[in-house]
């Protein structure tokens, strides 16, 4: 989980557009069914929870943690910095420092938040 905290910030820092667009979509009505298809984002957060229970279930994460809570735990630390473009330093190499620095710090904390569990053996 910690790495996947680090993909998903470093993608959103460095596409900010992506998540306008994602928020933008947000303020249509809940339940309101895309024309003629599926709902992506539902079906990518479905996608995202069976594979985060297929890892608690492998023993690999806290199997007393719901795996919805612990993907939406873990998404919203990711993006904790990626709206805040008022507090990013304007300074192309301060900036990527800040944000390198920003992204070790969220992967610690989900580290901390969601350690992985040693996968016994059986021996």
């Amino acid at each position: 989980m910690p790495g996947y905290a680090g993909r998903v910030h470093h993608y959103f820092t460095a596409h900010p557009e992506r998540l306008r667009i994602m928020n933008w979509g947000r303020l249509e009505p809940v339940g309101a069914p895309l024309a003629g298809s599926d709902d992506p984002v539902r079906a990518t957060t479905r996608r995202k929870t069976e594979q985060v229970r297929a890892a608690r279930q492998a023993g690999h994460l806290d199997p007393s943690r719901d795996p919805a809570d612990i993907l939406m735990f873990v998404s919203q630390i990711a993006m904790t910095w990626v709206g805040r473009t008022d507090l990013v330093p304007a300074d192309e190499g301060e900036r990527v420092a800040f944000l390198t620095a920003r992204r070790a710090a969220i992967v610690a904390a989900v580290q901390r938040l969601f350690p992985a569990v040693a996968v016994r053996t059986g021996r």
